[in-house]
């Protein structure tokens, strides 16, 4: 009977040892001890003189489990074998028993154990059969840790043989001390013992995938299951075909035994991502590379990623609609530059360039057929009161194939074009809708100086921005502006506005490289852009200027004056109304041959119009009555250097820097002659015309 028990206690453990090797292979142990047994009890020869047991030894072989879910607690099953000489013969003891134990880590890389356990021994004699008897006992040792493999152990040991049942008599009764190797199963490859947990990750939007270099994806929690603490822990982060390779994402000095952290996943996405036009599940991969006692591991784990379509957005944060604004787009270049190209080949005008060339793609778009159309769908009013909620936004060359697009599409479209041809632009948002504005590249003070009316510009950290109303593309660009400007101030006095640079949005959100492809668009005519442009100037100018010559024609109905003509051709001249603004200044001198602002004056009219040997007389004869006057100075190089005669506007540029550092600087080309690049290019910078008005520059 007894020796079914013991086979029964030998199969259950063949049984059950495969079962959780195959389950985890890593949290295996096998402990091999070798001791010296000491009997003990009424039996004993070392207390009692006429004892029966003497000193002792034997050896153990235990394979140990320790659970990875359960902490500290372990089970083992120990095969073992003893001699125990006795005053009369030798008592062999074989014994297979099962443990359950815990296993304390007191020290990083020392544990240590305590634990019951029970079994069965096989009693032999010599010359007598073998007899089978229960035991009990526990132990107690030391585990040193050396490699992640091997390791030495320390300890000691009860045993209780039970002999006979009825009546009860020990056998056996002894303890033992023992020294022995632990021999861990470490597999170099399919190691887990360092986990991941709870990750979490929300959506990953294609249009901000360089938003996700320095923000992350999701977080992972680390989890250190080794039996002693790891270094150089490294937190891989990578998303397949969508990076070149995995990502960096942290570097931890040390985590303890059990020891936890959060760490946070980010990633380098390529622009394949924006690839993807329907929301899909990606595979992931969080790699943990870790050194421990002396050897690296790494382990790999799978996770999925959500990643939206390419036209995704919230509206969390409006900075984010930032990298929508695609200018380096190659259909939004053709279509900008084209047009931009056009205004500047009409010839020098000194109003403001950048307002120009806005009014000339404004124009331009709404030839081309731009239309505003509410998306059903994803209407930005609805969808800037949920901040989560998914809208749809097209990217610039999306909106010029269509054709179409709403108050945010538009807003995107206009900002893409302005950016691409180097002028500045800013997102205006309102409750339920957002325009934009672009800027002058003029201070205030700069902008009142040039412009009659300022009322329907923005100011804001000492530049000057000019609001549209984008969605008014087919109302013209008076209406967008003037619009624009309305909705602007209505929100400032409810204090609900909200203006955005792009500049400022993109060290956040940058543009990405997205483009709708090489489709030809079929560009306005050339010659229909420069009337719908010069038409929508005109107009703007006879709006702006009205009033002042007004004003000024009713002082000159009073009494004519020299001084009054200056001022009013100023006013044509600041507009590029030049033979209006040359009439008043020959006018002037008619009436004050000696007065040298309206002859300066003339020399910016003919400098202007591109006749230079006529602009540099006018200079000249300026320079009679004022010559050490800093605008006829500049007046003088830059003509010369239009004409080619570099020493002498070389001579002039310096005597500048001398007597007015301050506007030398807007002529910085003209020292610079030696440079055949800078002269090649001096046609494209030939300087900001300042005019001559006794009230601003008489000394």
């Amino acid at each position: 009977m007894r020796k079914c028990k013991f086979l029964v206690l030998i199969s259950l453990f063949i049984i059950l040892m495969p079962g959780l090797y195959a389950q985890d292979s890593q949290n295996w142990a096998f402990h091999v001890r070798g001791g010296v047994d000491i009997p003990i009890g009424e039996r004993s020869s070392l207390f009692v003189e006429d004892g029966t047991w003497l000193i002792g030894g034997g050896g153990l072989l235990s394979a140990q489990y320790i659970f990875p879910n359960l902490p500290f607690m372990y089970m083992e099953t120990n095969f073992g074998v003893g001699f125990e000489p006795s005053q009369a013969q030798m008592l062999s003891l074989g014994s297979a028993g099962l443990g359950l134990g815990f296993d304390f880590r007191i020290a990083d890389t020392l544990s240590w154990q305590i634990g019951p356990d029970l079994g069965w021994t096989v009693d032999i004699y010599p010359g007598q059969d073998a007899a089978f008897s229960p035991y009990a006992g526990g132990k107690t040792g030391l585990v040193l840790d050396l490699t992640p493999a091997f390791a030495v152990t320390l300890g000691g040991s009860y045993k209780y043989v039970l002999g006979d049942i009825d009546p009860v008599s020990d056998l056996y009764q002894g303890a033992s001390g023992w020294l022995g190797g632990v021999f861990r199963l470490s597999p170099d490859s399919g190691r887990k013992k360092v986990g991941v947990t709870n990750m979490t990750n929300d959506p990953v939007f294609p249009v901000f995938y360089s938003y996700y270099e320095d923000h992350p994806v999701g977080t992972v929690t680390i989890r250190n299951g080794e039996n002693s603490s790891i270094s150089n822990v490294d937190v891989y982060f990578n998303v397949g075909e969508y990076m070149e390779q995995p990502m960096l994402c942290e570097s931890i000095d040390s985590l303890g035994r059990r020891e936890e952290v959060d760490v946070d996943l980010n990633a380098i996405f390529n622009n394949r991502i924006l690839d993807l036009t329907e929301s899909s599940k990606v595979s992931a991969e969080v790699q943990i590379d870790y050194t421990y006692l002396g050897k690296r591991f790494s382990v790999k784990y799978p996770q999925t990623l959500k990643v939206l379509d390419r036209n995704s957005m919230t509206w969390d944060d409006d900075r984010k609609a930032a990298s929508f604004v695609t200018p380096r787009d190659p259909t939004v270049l053709i279509f900008s530059k084209n047009t931009a190209g056009l205004i500047r080949d009409l010839g020098e005008n000194p109003l403001n360039l950048n307002f120009r060339i806005a009014m000339g793609i404004f124009e331009t778009l709404r030839l081309y057929g731009m239309n505003y159309v509410i998306d059903p769908q994803s209407a930005y009013a609805e969808a800037s009161d949920d901040k989560l909620f998914l809208d749809f936004l097209q990217f610039p060359s999306q909106s010029l194939i269509y054709r179409a697009g709403d108050c945010d599409d538009l807003s995107i479209l206009m900002s893409a074009l302005l950016e691409s041809v180097g002028i500045e632009t800013a997102f205006i948002t309102v409750p339920g809708h957002i325009f934009m504005a672009f800027s002058l590249g003029l201070t205030e003070d700069e902008a009142k100086r040039d412009f009659s009316n300022t009322d329907n510009f923005i100011f804001r950290e000492d530049k000057a921005w000019v609001p549209v109303e984008i969605t008014l593309v087919q109302q013209g660009f008076l209406k967008a502006s003037s619009t624009g400007a309305k909705q602007w101030r209505d929100a400032v006095r409810l204090g609900v506005e909200g203006f955005f640079p792009i500049h400022e949005a993109w060290k956040f959100y940058q543009p990405v490289s997205f483009s709708g492809g090489t489709l030809s668009l079929l560009f306005p005519d050339a010659q229909d852009i420069i009337d719908s442009y010069t038409s929508s100037l005109d107009a703007f100018v006879s709006q702006e200027i009205r009033e002042k010559v007004d004003y000024y024609n009713q002082r000159l109905s009073k009494g004519d004056s020299a001084r009054i003509r200056n001022s009013l051709g100023i006013l044509y001249g600041r507009y590029g109304l030049f033979d209006k603004a040359e009439e008043q200044f020959v006018a002037a001198l008619k009436i004050d041959r000696n007065a040298y602002t309206p002859t300066f004056n003339l020399g910016n009219i003919k400098f202007l119009k591109g006749e230079y040997p006529e602009a540099l007389k006018y200079y000249e004869q300026a320079a009679l009555i004022k010559p050490d006057n800093p605008l006829v100075v500049a007046g003088l190089a830059r003509t010369q250097f239009e004409l080619e005669q570099f020493e002498s506007a070389q001579d002039e540029f310096r005597k500048l820097t001398v007597i007015s550092p301050e506007l030398a600087e807007n002529y910085n080309y003209i020292g610079n002659t030696g440079n055949s690049i800078v002269r090649a290019s001096a046609a494209l910078d030939k300087g900001q015309t300042f005019w001559g008005d006794e009230e601003d520059y008489e000394e």
